[in-house]
């Protein structure tokens, strides 16, 4: 079966500080309904959490998820805190990792194969997936670049966000066959599973798991009907919440987790958005 993994965001209270009680409450209920959680990722809005709340997320989830389900992103713009990260998350018990290209400054590629290969270096029995977004962070990895890159520090695979997810097959057939590979756009599992690839880390299934384990199902069973119907609502989530983060903690506030509230900046949904949202409840 593919894997859906579910980007978790951050709760936060009225302060402005981690809402623990809602963050373990939304992962318990969550492991239902999900294979596992991407914690710690762009959808937790990692760059406005220090290290000491990152590591704190990840424990939280290792301890509703168990290590098998949980895979922790250590990505960072130093390759120190991202080291620090990393031997973090597997002193916790952690066993897979993902990471993030360096970001902000301009890099070449022999910068990031020494970012990639500085994290691997400390994983130990985990395994770590290199994550691939340039929108966010300003590098470009071309397939081919990435599967050296691989080869060179062993990455075990890769999530695919942005451009890069446009170009998951040219990724899938550059790189050994089996690597795993996840898709960060998760209305897309469909294609994903018939290319081969791992399955998605969805931040949408944070607040609507059901209707994309009902397509996973439904493609796997070859159930033609029931993959249309899902689709069509997978894609109204898409289509309510918008992808962005604020959409999803908008959706989770209405059904009854958290605040909705951001530590970063972020665009205010309008009332039609909002109501959009409610009525997916």
């Amino acid at each position: 079966m593919p894997e859906i993994l579910t980007a978790t965001p951050t709760f936060f209270d009225d302060a402005g500080e981690l809402d623990r009680d809602t963050t373990k409450r939304h992962l318990a209920d969550l492991a239902e309904h999900v294979d596992g959680v991407f914690v710690g990722g762009t959808t937790g809005e990692f760059p406005a959490l220090d290290l000491r709340e990152r590591q704190e997320l990840a424990e939280l989830a290792l301890a509703a998820f168990g290590p098998a389900r949980v895979v922790v992103h250590v990505g960072a713009a130093s390759t120190r805190d991202a080291v620090k990260l990393a031997r973090g998350a597997v002193a916790a018990g952690a066993r897979r990792l993902a990471a993030l290209t360096p970001y902000y400054l301009p890099v070449d590629i022999a910068a990031v194969t020494r970012h990639f290969a500085a994290i691997t270096a400390v994983e130990g029995s985990a395994e770590t997936y290199g994550y691939l977004f340039s929108e966010r962070s300003g590098v470009v990895v071309e397939p081919a670049e990435f599967a050296r890159i691989a080869s060179d520090t062993g990455l075990a695979g890769a999530k695919l966000s942005g451009s890069a997810a446009d170009r998951f097959d040219e990724y899938l057939a550059a790189l050994p066959p089996g690597t795993p590979l996840w898709s960060g756009a998760d209305t897309t599992l469909a294609g994903v599973i018939r290319s081969g690839g791992e399955g998605v880390v969805s931040g949408l299934t944070a607040a609507f798991p059901r209707p994309f384990k009902a397509l996973a199902n439904a493609v796997v069973s070859g159930d033609a009907e029931a993959e249309r119907l899902a689709q069509q609502k997978v894609d109204d989530v898409l289509d309510a919440l918008g992808g962005t983060i604020e959409g999803i903690k908008a959706a989770l506030r209405h059904l009854g987790y958290g605040n909705g509230a951001l530590r970063m900046p972020a665009p205010v949904l309008d009332f039609a958005a909002q109501q959009r949202i409610a009525r997916l409840r």
